[in-house]
């Protein structure tokens, strides 16, 4: 019997990665012919799962869900990183990319991104944002954010995502950016004020918010999630995981979904993929190095 394709996630549920592979496994699964199953392994900002893939021999049974947090952030955040992510790993496929939203507190009063800096400014050090990893797009986001607009907020970590919009919507936090999915219902439900979107232009699932660099020129996050397989994989395995990936990307479950979320679909051969990555980890460096210092000092709070 053919073992499971092990689909390897290195964060909670409600985090962008779950959503995307609990939409693309049953789709992948019709393509394979076999099961696909989604494990959450989340911990240490994603460095558990990630891990535990690029340490497995698993030629085709198991792959990581990888994020620009996990493999284009954290080699310049995480001094002590675990895995390699170009190294150790094979890439497979880029299966999309998306804006977060910024999303606060109705309590806090604000309604735009003007709005929020001016407060910021006004009480600096006391608007509380949250994250549910270190390192990751929406801790970036925010540090962005902080970095552009000349403004200081404090930083609240989460293990579990879900957690974290608890907090949001009970007002114990002011705000948050993440993804698309999980935040935009909450704010069409009233629970929470969306001020804007990350990416550099506006979005197709949330055609009347702004983008951030409406307000602040220069400001864009766009989050990714990709496959990547054991750097020990067979390239004939890679290649037809990703000519697999692809095909699920045109199941309708799978279109439907993310255009509802704002996610584009990508679908690449492993070199593009490999070739992205490696432009990602250069581009965030450059971003990173503005920050790094107080990103540390967050870790070893």
């Amino acid at each position: 019997m053919t073992p499971p394709l092990r689909l390897i996630v290195g964060f909670s549920t409600g985090s962008m990665s779950a959503q995307v592979a609990r939409t693309i496994a049953p789709a992948l699964s019709d393509v394979l012919r076999r099961d696909v199953t989604v494990e959450l392994v989340p911990g240490r900002n994603g460095a558990l799962g990630a891990s535990l893939v690029a340490q497995s021999h698993a030629d085709g049974d198991m792959l990581f869900v990888a994020t620009l947090g996990t493999h284009a952030l954290a080699p310049h955040v995480n001094r002590e990183l675990p895995y390699r992510p170009v190294l150790d790993f094979a890439p497979v496929s880029l299966i999309s990319q998306s804006p977060l939203v910024l999303a606060t507190h109705p309590a806090l009063g604000v309604t735009s991104v003007s709005e929020l800096v001016d407060f910021a400014q006004g009480h600096p050090g006391t608007l509380t944002y949250g994250t549910s990893a270190l390192g990751g797009a929406p801790h970036l986001a925010a540090e962005l954010f902080q970095d552009l607009a000349g403004i200081t907020m404090r930083h609240v970590r989460y293990d579990d995502t879900n957690r974290l919009y608890d907090d949001l919507e009970a007002g114990r936090i002011a705000l948050s950016f993440n993804n698309v999915a999980s935040l935009l219902p909450r704010c069409t439900q009233g629970r929470l004020v969306a001020l804007a979107i990350t990416s550099a232009e506006r979005s197709t699932a949330a055609a009347d918010l702004p983008a951030v660099a409406e307000t602040l020129p220069g400001y864009q996050v766009t989050n990714w999630v990709g496959l990547v397989a054991p750097a020990s994989t067979a390239d004939e395995v890679t290649r037809s995981l990703s000519r697999a990936a692809g095909q699920a990307l045109h199941a309708q479950s799978v279109a439907a979904t993310f255009v509802a979320a704002g996610m584009l679909a990508r679908g690449t051969t492993p070199e593009e993929f490999r070739g992205f990555i490696e432009r990602e980890i250069g581009r965030w460096e450059i971003v990173v190095a503005r920050f790094r210092d107080r990103i540390q000092e967050q870790e070893q709070a």
